[in-house]
C-alpha cells in the first residue's frame, strides 16, 4: 500500500511548486518584469498581421497534402 504516501508526496510537490511560483512573482521587482515584457523570448508575436503568416500556413497545408496524399 504505497499508493497513498506517493500520492501525498505528488501533492506536496504541487503545492510547493506553485508556492515557489507565487512568491517568485511577488519578489521580482517590477521594473525587471516590464524589461523581461519587452525583451522576452515570445516579444511581437501578437504584433504581426495575418498577411505575414499566411505564407506560411500555406507552406504547411501544401506539405501536409503531400504527405498525406489526399485533398479536400
Amino acid at each position: 500500500m504505497e499508493f497513498v504516501p506517493l500520492v501525498l508526496f505528488a501533492v506536496a510537490v504541487m503545492v510547493l511548486g506553485s508556492a515557489a511560483t507565487v512568491l517568485l512573482t511577488d519578489w521580482i521587482p517590477e521594473q525587471v518584469a516590464e524589461f523581461a515584457s519587452h525583451h522576452g523570448r515570445f516579444v511581437g508575436l501578437g504584433e504581426r498581421g495575418k498577411a505575414a503568416s499566411a505564407p506560411s500556413r500555406a507552406h504547411v497545408r501544401a506539405e501536409a497534402m503531400n504527405v498525406v496524399r489526399t485533398s479536400n
